[in-house]
């Protein structure tokens, strides 16, 4: 990984800017935080230690991908449940934490999240407008994995709220920008980092600012006591996709100017990675997502999943998981190769294959029923007839279907045990929710589906101090880094519960503006 690190770097970018360069700033700052998403939490606790704080956004506007988000928080252990009447414990917390890790997350790592989750909702709260209620998008569920050692059924997912308006990723950002407007913190839209300024130490690499560019024209900002690099993933990056990803996610729901800018910076001056190969997975309408994908958030439209009267099949007709778990696990089902032949992705493309039930109880494709089909969607009297437009082996999915309705009228699910937790249920008993036969009369409906991601979750590999590490494990001094910039992750690999996203990226921003503000050089 050390000499993957350092040459990706070299193909990327131009060399970071020597010392001799020094004697020019057009800005001098105490802290710059690339990033206008979660990376704000940073900013304010280092405003609110008196420090002069500069905010570099390279979109147009503020959010990054947060503000499209649903503004859920997960952190296990926190004040919110407490408050609520929900318990939860620390060994609990830990084991969900490492059965979520799968190997990829340093002890270090989950215990600064355990550690520092809730103290950091509870500064925002006390330090904002912002205040948290235990999360009510998902009902009684909480946890995705509620089988798990460990898990809490509900309350580690928070949302923020204000008197009079209801939860959003919107609402999350709308609070904290205008913390830090209070406190008379600059942020520069339309303004991308492109390099950062270091000196060399005996040590290693140390930090002393950033080069950007702003309304065409080169801007030097001098960094005092450091940098937070809270710029996003590389979602929007193909070629680091192609790199580094366990298998393809060619849509996303992040927002468009997440390139990898922010890693490619941190791995110039020798920053190492971690958990690359991850995404925060989903699954999305194929002709949809390739229509409206574009801008961040624009997908309009998820694969529903485990809704009764649909099942999700490969071009075989064989379905490959339980279409009721949570998303982040149906992604990873994607990515199975065949192992004969041309040695294809076995499960790309995947199909929707629905019957009319589907079709009266809920929104099919984005339309209720009352409403037209898009173009996209195919329908057909029987299942043959729609395998054979879809592109599935009708034989198969005939076979698949009759198998599937057979052990679904026994409420069973054999293979992949849809309707057997509490999740796939939505917290009820009955696995009937999820789990019934379809139709054998038509008319069937179906679309192509594919894996797609609402981000990355690899990138510099950091300490539990938010630092930023290089190749040699020593940390870059004055650099630290938040959010889908690391390679923290849940941390680690897997998705834990609604928010799984900005609990660890709120956290390690709040644990690096802990750390610039108490910065000595």
């Amino acid at each position: 990984m050390q000499g993957i690190s350092a040459a990706m770097a070299a193909a990327v970018l131009p060399a970071n800017a020597e010392v001799s360069r020094t004697d020019h700033w057009d800005k001098e700052v105490d802290v710059v935080v690339v990033g206008s998403g979660t990376g704000l939490v940073g900013a304010l606790v280092a405003a609110d230690a008196g420090l002069k704080v500069l905010v570099l956004e390279k979109h147009p506007g503020t959010g990054g991908t947060t503000l499209v988000s649903g503004g859920v928080v997960w952190i296990p252990l926190n004040p919110v449940q407490a408050r609520e009447g929900i318990q939860d414990n620390r060994a609990d917390a830990l084991a969900y934490l490492h059965h979520l890790a799968q190997g990829q997350a340093d002890e270090e790592l989950i215990l600064a999240f355990l550690n520092r989750g809730g103290e950091m909702l509870d500064y925002v709260e006390r330090h904002t407008k912002l205040r948290w209620r235990v999360s009510q998008l998902m009902g009684p569920i909480g946890d995705y994995h509620p089988e798990w050692a460990g898990s809490n059924v509900r309350g580690r997912s928070v949302e923020p709220v204000r008197p009079g308006t209801e939860r959003a990723g919107g609402l999350l950002i709308e609070g904290l920008l205008e913390a830090l407007q209070a406190r008379g913190v600059e942020i520069l839209t339309g303004t991308p980092a492109r390099q950062l300024v270091a000196r060399d130490t005996p040590q290693g690499k140390e930090v002393i600012g950033v080069e950007a560019g702003h309304e065409s024209q080169p801007l030097r900002i001098r960094a005092r006591r450091g940098v937070l690099m809270a710029s996003g993933g590389f979602e929007r990056n193909e070629e680091m996709k192609r790199h580094f990803l366990r298998g393809p996610s060619p849509y996303t729901l992040g927002c468009e100017t997440n390139t990898g800018d922010g890693i490619h910076m941190g791995m110039a001056l020798g920053g190492d990675l971690r958990n690359m190969n991850e995404v925060w997975g989903t699954s999305v309408y194929t002709a949809d997502a390739k229509a409206n994908g574009k801008y961040r958030g624009s997908i309009p439209l998820m694969h529903p999943g485990g809704a009764p009267g649909g099942i999700l099949v490969n071009r075989h007709g064989d379905r490959f998981c339980n279409e009721a778990g949570d998303y982040d696990s149906r992604w990873r089902t994607f990515q199975t190769l065949e192992n004969w032949g041309d040695l294809s992705y076995r499960n790309i493309p995947a199909f929707h294959i629905c019957d009319q039930s589907l079709r009266e109880s809920s929104v099919l494709f984005g339309a209720s029923k009352n409403e037209p089909l898009p173009k996209w969607a195919v329908t057909a009297s029987t299942l043959a007839e729609l395998g054979a437009k879809l592109g599935i082996d009708p034989k198969g999915l005939e076979a698949t279907v009759a198998d599937f309705n057979n052990h679904a009228a026994q409420g069973l699910d054999p293979y992949f045990h849809r309707g057997e937790g509490y999740y796939d249920r939505r917290g009820r008993s009955d696995p009937s929710v999820t789990l019934k036969p379809l139709a054998m009369q038509g008319p069937f409906y179906g679309a192509e589906v594919s894996p797609a991601d609402m981000g990355t979750c690899g990138g510099l590999r950091v300490d539990g101090r938010a630092r930023v590490i290089d190749v040699f494990n020593r940390p870059i001094a004055r650099l630290y880094a938040s959010g889908n910039t690391t390679g923290v992750g849940s941390p680690g690999a897997s998705y834990g519960g609604g928010g799984g996203t900005l609990g660890p990226a709120l956290t390690f921003a709040y644990i690096a503006g802990q750390e610039l503000a108490q910065y000595i050089a």
